[in-house]
């Protein structure tokens, strides 16, 4: 749906060559989920799970006011390692969440387009790292574990993903909640690659919970539509064009899996489309990795990492986000669809389709 009024006057300021001033605190403030939560936050690493966070909710005696806490499982994305998102994580247990990011899958090698040769070597850690399968069953393992802890109310569990980690978290959502209904209360992908297996776009009508979708159309890894760029800015960068060109045509498949193609069959927006209660929010010119953070500053390191291990090509690597609106209004949804404080939940999420940081809002 388009936006209102001041989103127009917005830009015909921009137009006219105005400058607007925004500072960091007040687009932070935009909403009441836009900070730091009232919790602090505990972070440790749990064997054979992950990373773990625990928010804390003690009185003036020490004594812990809180038994149990919703559960989130994070999924991170393809080549990334939990720990870049830590400022994201800590952000969202800070508003009263139990978290668990996998740290499986993290390491992907050095596949860099830009030097073919010397990456042979690595093609299958990177195929490992892109198996759907593999981070779908950790997924899983991470979900019991969250069900089975004292602190971890089981009947509010629900996963959020990033790229691979929000494709993977719609299957395993899909999955799971046929064989155990009502086991995942709902789901956030956060610019959910579509090339997952099985197909996210395929499966997600069959996904009876609420479903939360971020996307950008300035991504070139995972637009809400359209062709992902990043393998042809590293093609054309590359000193060995001719090869890594035939790597263009015929690498896709061979590192992503059959039936891989640079649409993505269709990205973000054929989720939506197939999903039967589902938001699509179109954020405003953030790249793949700014969009899962909170100003985009730790997930440029990520950014510098795909770029100069990995060799994909990204853009607005250097731009100052303070702007990004995805966790806050993921707390949102959550504190609505899990029934925390569905009226403050619901309050914020009135609010989304005015927010200047985002170009469109779908929902059905």
């Amino acid at each position: 749906m388009s936006k209102h009024v001041s989103k127009r006057l917005h830009t015909v300021f921009l137009v006219l060559g105005i400058t607007l001033i925004v500072s960091p605190l007040q687009a932070e403030s935009a909403t009441a989920f836009g900070k730091m939560g009232p919790y602090q936050v505990a972070m440790s690493e749990v064997s054979d799970q992950g990373i773990l966070l625990v928010p804390s909710a003690k009185d003036a005696d020490g004594n812990n006011r809180r038994k149990q806490w919703p559960g989130i499982v994070f999924c991170h994305g393809l080549c990334g390692s939990a720990k870049m998102y830590s400022k994201s994580l800590e952000r969202l247990c800070s508003w009263g969440f139990v978290i668990i990011a996998n740290q499986e899958q993290e390491d992907c090698g050095v596949v860099n387009l830009r030097r073919p040769m010397q990456s042979l070597n690595a093609v299958h850690k990177f195929q490992y790292c892109v198996n759907s399968s593999v981070m779908a069953a950790n997924i899983e393992k991470n979900l019991h574990y969250l069900a089975s802890r004292g602190d971890v109310n089981p009947d509010k569990l629900a996963l959020v993903g990033h790229s691979m980690g929000g494709g993977v978290s719609i299957d395993v959502a899909t999955s799971i909640n046929e064989q155990q209904p009502g086991y995942v209360k709902a789901v956030v992908g956060i610019a959910p690659w579509n090339g997952a297996q099985p197909t996210p776009s395929s499966v997600v009508k069959k996904l009876s919970v609420p479903l939360l979708i971020f996307c950008s159309k300035a991504d070139k890894i995972c637009p809400c539509s359209g062709r992902a760029t990043a393998v042809d800015i590293a093609v054309d960068s590359s000193p060995f064009p001719r090869l890594a060109g035939r790597f263009e045509g015929r690498g896709m498949a061979y590192l992503f899996g059959s039936g891989a193609d640079p649409y993505w069959h269709g990205g973000s927006e054929a989720i939506y489309k197939n999903a039967r209660s589902a938001t699509l929010v179109e954020v405003l010119k953030t790249n793949h990795f700014a969009i899962a953070g909170t100003d985009g500053k730790q997930m440029e390191h990520l950014a510098y990492q795909m770029a100069s291990v990995q060799g994909f090509g990204v853009n607005l690597e250097k731009k100052p986000y303070h702007w990004v609106p995805t966790l806050e209004y993921s707390v949102a949804f959550l504190y609505e669809k899990l029934e925390i404080n569905p009226k403050e939940g619901k309050s914020v999420m009135s609010k989304i389709d005015s927010d200047n940081r985002i170009a469109h809002v779908f929902s059905k």
